[in-house]
């Protein structure tokens, strides 16, 4: 079985041994990459819909992990218990869809559980999110799959480092995503001056709404200089 690279990426995250719960697991593809790679034992597959159950459930038989995984249909969290997962993926979902997860379901989540977050948009609101609530992101990559770049947090509970470059571009991005940064950050930059030149045509501008965006992208734009001038030097 071959996952995409959004995908692939997120399964390598996951530490050995651990017990996965995949939120919104759709085809369970998290789950049986990680037994088919001696990643885990044991997972919860949960979905809102009875639909992706069934796609999942389908999937582990043909594979014959069927008795591997716990399929649980569940909003979000809601029918996970604390320290029943070691890492806990939500991936491939809008932005503030994972935080209204995540803040109906934090209670359950203790220091020793990893996240996994991959936010389809609104990543900086996301980080926000997380680092006003007790998490912060100790690493972030970024992933390219065809057009569209794909940012995937590790979350832990913890006191989190907020400074621009946390908040817009992206813990330790240049470090890991080499190959990835300088094309993911011009693309960012490119998208920050499409929407500021819109606006500004605006009749009525949002002069926040433009301010918010010129920050944003000053801090791609800092990090750049950063990546280059370590290259340089």
């Amino acid at each position: 079985m071959e996952l995409s690279p959004r995908l692939t990426k997120i399964a390598q995250l996951i530490p050995r041994g651990s017990v996965v719960a995949d939120i919104g697991t759709d085809h369970a593809y998290i789950p049986l990459y990680c037994f088919l790679n001696s990643v885990s034992d044991y997972a919860i597959a949960m979905d809102v819909n009875k639909g992706p159950l069934q796609r999942a459930r389908e999937n582990l038989k043909k594979y014959g992990f069927e008795s591997k995984a716990e399929l649980r249909l569940s909003d979000g969290l809601e029918k996970l218990k604390k320290d029943e997962a070691d890492v806990i993926v939500i991936a491939g979902m809008g932005g503030l869809l994972i935080r209204d997860i995540l803040e109906k379901g934090k209670s359950i989540i203790t220091s020793d559980t990893l996240l996994l977050i991959q936010p389809m948009i609104a990543p900086t609101e996301l980080r926000d999110w997380l680092f006003f609530n007790g998490f912060d992101i100790t690493d972030e990559y970024v992933v390219r799959e065809e057009n569209k770049f794909y940012n995937i947090f590790s979350v832990k509970k913890g006191i989190a480092d907020i400074t621009p470059e946390n908040r817009f571009v992206g813990k330790n991005l240049a470090k890991n995503c080499p190959e990835t940064v300088e094309s993911y950050l011009d693309f960012k930059i490119r998208v920050c001056n499409e929407i500021i030149s819109g606006m500004n045509m605006s009749k009525n501008p949002d002069i926040h709404a433009i301010e918010k965006y010129m920050e944003e992208k000053k801090a791609y734009l800092d990090y750049k200089c950063t990546i280059l001038k370590e290259v340089n030097n």
